[in-house]
């Protein structure tokens, strides 16, 4: 996977895109960052928010999974950095809670190992099917899918940590869905989830003129289809609400060192997904948009200002839960 924090490091990331120049390529560097989609990677739920929310959530097209995938790279070093901070290592018994095509999964594996164990449980069996082609690619033997809904899903041995990436911003009673993450945690056992904090980006400098438009459709949308623009924030209150005590966090972002690096593509495919309820619902027409040449664009201004911008930032928080270990 991407280049992962070292241990004991997380504190203070953030996410920033330089451009660099003509015809350069992407990279990274220092500073860890994620900037991208505020769409699921995961189709866990307890209950639908609405039906928008659940069409929006529920994309059946090839595109979506491919902008999952992408979507997932983007977010991949800031979640091992969560993982590692919150205490993941070997021989640990993990669950990964709307484990979608299997990313945050086959990053805890990585620390496990193979003495350890890592089950990814999600109600889509088309992504089911394709994380079970990676794992097998990988030859990890020691992670495994289920399909199942959190409540159906069947009480065995305790988990020693469960982790979840981009799931309790769709639902709609998040402390409720930890407390049901919680059932199958054990006493003194970690909960590590990772959330995109909406209301929070949009930075650049100088200002880009098409980025804060791009961003002024995307917000309202997210918000009027049920999607929590706090979530990230919220973290905190939200596990101790639902009985856990929390022992840290840290917000993060991803960078990009080209304006056309996968962090602007991420973007881009993240409002194609939502372009059909900003239609729906008044927020921008599909012809102002221009979504084939909105990567274009993007990148163009991005080159042309020289600047800098912190399209997304999340936030990683992380607790056990109580009682005698």
């Amino acid at each position: 996977m991407d280049a992962a924090l070292p241990p004991g490091r997380g504190r203070g990331w953030l996410s920033v895109i330089a451009p660099g120049p003509p015809g350069g390529r992407g990279g990274r560097q220092g500073l860890r960052a994620c900037a991208s989609s505020p769409t699921p990677e995961s189709h866990m739920r307890v209950e639908e928010p609405n039906a928008a929310a659940a069409e929006y959530v529920h994309g059946n097209e090839d595109r979506e999974l491919r902008r999952i995938l992408l979507q997932a790279q983007v977010y991949a070093p800031l979640t091992e950095g969560v993982l590692r901070s919150a205490g993941l290592k070997p021989g640990m018994r993990v669950l990964d809670v709307g484990c979608g095509a299997g990313d945050v999964s086959f990053l805890a594996a990585e620390l496990v190992g193979p003495s350890g164990e890592v089950v990814g449980v999600d109600r889509e069996a088309r992504f089911l099917a394709r994380a079970r082609q990676r794992a097998e690619a990988r030859n990890l033997s020691h992670v495994r899918f289920l399909q199942s809904s959190l409540e159906a899903l069947p009480a065995g041995a305790p988990f020693d940590a469960i982790v979840g990436r981009l799931v309790l911003m769709f639902q709609p009673d998040p402390v409720s869905f930890v407390r049901r993450m919680a059932e199958h945690l054990r006493p003194g056992g970690v909960m590590a989830v990772h959330e995109l904090e909406l209301a929070a980006m949009g930075l650049a400098h100088p200002k880009l003129p098409l980025f804060n438009r791009v961003w002024s459709w995307m917000l309202p949308t997210c918000e009027r289809t049920g999607i929590k623009v706090h979530m990230g924030l919220e973290l905190v209150s939200t596990l101790r609400r639902a009985g856990l005590v929390v022992d840290d966090g840290v917000v993060g972002g991803r960078l990009g060192v080209t304006p056309d690096a996968e962090t602007t593509h991420a973007l881009v495919e993240t409002v194609r997904t939502l372009l059909p309820h900003m239609e729906r619902l008044g927020v921008a027409l599909a012809m102002e948009v221009d979504i084939d040449t909105l990567a274009a664009r993007l990148t163009a201004e991005l080159r042309a200002s020289q600047g800098v911008l912190v399209p997304s930032l999340m936030v990683g928080v992380w607790g056990h839960r109580p009682g005698p270990v």
